[in-house]
Formats: C-alpha cells, structure tokens, sequence
C-alpha cells in the first residue's frame, strides 16, 4: 500500500501574493538587521546609479549594519554604567591642572591599561578634575567594548550592605566581579562602618588581576585608614590596588571654586 504524500507547504505549492519587498522587510526583521530594513532601497538606487556589482551593493548594506550594531552596543554599555552624566577629555581643561600628568592620561585614554587588568587612582582635592577623568576614561572603555560600573563608594558599600541584609550578597558581588571596569568614586568623603569596609575590601580583593578598577579620592593613601577604621584592612587594600596601578594627582586649584569666582568678576564688571 504506498504511503500518502506529505502536503507541501503552501509557500512551496501556490505562489504567494505577498509582495516580495513586504516580505524582504519581514525576513530582515526576523533577522534582526534593522539597518538592512532601512537602508536597503536607499543603497540599491546608489548601487544601481554607480553601476555596483550585487557583491558590493551586499558589502555596502553589511557595513552599515555592522556600524549600527557597534554604536547601539556602546550606546548599551553606557546605559548599564549608570554613569551620572557623560564627560569626555574634550571638555577637560589640561590647562588648569599642571599638575597632573597629562601624556599618562592620553595613554591610559587608549584603553590598554584595561585589557591589561591594571589599576588607575586619581588623588586630588574636591573640585579638581577626578571625577571628569573618571568619567572619560570609563566612557573610553564602553567604546573599546569594555563592560564597566560606576559608582560613588558611599553608595556601593550602601548597596553591599542592602544587599546583605535581602540575602543576594552574592549576586552582587558576582556582578562587581565580572565587570572589566570598576570605577569607584568619591573614596574619602563618608568613613564606613567596619562591615561596610570589610564588604568593600571583599569586592576589591576578588577583582585583583581579574578587572581593572579606578578609584578617585580627596584623601592621600596615608589618610585611608579613617575611611575604613583598620590599619590591617587598609594596608591590604592598598598592597592590592597599588600592586599593578597608574597614580593620577590632582593637586591644582578647584574648578569649581576657579569658575564660581569668574562668574563673580563677570557680574561686577560687565561687559
């Protein structure tokens, strides 16, 4: 007895009334090429006007999309950085601080120090550049393709803390882990409890020589003992962050302090 035939599908068995450029725009959506979906009529009229090859037409659309991608990528890893706003070293003025290093910053604006799992602090007084540096450096590593976290350390240890106490500690700390870049602001200005130390101390041990972390502070390494309560604790904090390091200082007068006086002097003497 022969066996009855399968049916054929029916996009197979009857042609289909879909225009084909309604369903070009389905697959390619289905594809996830957004780029592809509205770019492609554009590109064929530029292809077709420069007597292009499909080879090209093809390569044209594929780099499109491929740049699309990358910036919607980096547009991503800049969200997930929760950075406070976004600063860039166009906007830094070298000028108004000698004296900080200024071909080191260039250097570590290349991202390198990063996949090389080395460490940067920024020490300065308040008002002096640290955290537009921070911020820079960080929105470099999200364009290098770096994942990368930013926080003020008043506001993680609060967060470790929180976290303990809902009992997904280790959740955090696991995410803090897995970050190419840490960067740790504002380390100096709030002393912590000494469990609040000792869980900030746990995240920089189990990111030694694993991820890089940057850490801005107004207060020198002998001054960090009345940040975390114990020499012990500081001491191997220190050995850890400073083992593989760039040292940024940041000793010249404040910016903030610097423009505030010239909008005073603006208002007295008008132009």
């Amino acid at each position: 007895m022969t066996q009855p035939s399968m049916p054929l599908p029916a996009t197979a068995a009857e042609p289909t009334s879909v225009p084909p450029a309604v369903l070009l725009t389905n697959h390619l959506k289905a594809l996830k090429l957004p780029t592809f979906v509205r770019e492609h009529e554009k590109v064929a009229m530029e292809a077709a006007q420069d007597q292009a090859d499909y080879p090209r037409y093809l390569l044209r659309l594929c780099e499109l999309e491929r740049i699309d991608r990358e910036r919607r990528m980096v547009e991503r890893r800049i969200r997930l950085a929760k950075f406070p706003h976004t600063k860039s070293f166009d906007t830094f003025d070298f000028a108004a601080q000698p004296s900080l290093n200024k071909p080191l910053v260039l250097e570590l604006a290349r991202g390198e120090w990063i996949e090389q799992r080395r460490n940067v602090i920024a020490l300065g007084p308040s008002g002096t550049g640290k955290t537009h540096t921070a911020l820079a450096l960080g929105l470099v590593a999200c364009q290098k393709g770096h994942s990368v976290a930013f926080t003020t350390a008043a506001a993680l240890v609060h967060d470790l803390m929180e976290a303990r106490d809902e009992r997904r500690l280790r959740t955090l700390q696991k995410y803090l882990a897995s970050v190419k870049l840490l960067i740790l602001d504002e380390l100096g200005y709030v002393p912590f409890t000494a469990v609040g130390g000792e869980l900030l101390f746990e995240v920089l041990s189990q990111r030694y020589e694993r991820g890089s972390t940057l850490v801005t502070s107004n207060l020198p390494f002998d001054e960090w003992t009345t940040v975390f309560g114990s020499e012990r604790l500081t001491g191997a904090l220190l050995d850890r962050l400073t083992h593989h390091v760039h040292i940024l200082e940041m000793n010249g007068d404040s910016y903030r302090l610097a423009s505030s006086r010239r909008r005073q002097k603006d208002r007295k003497n008008p132009s």
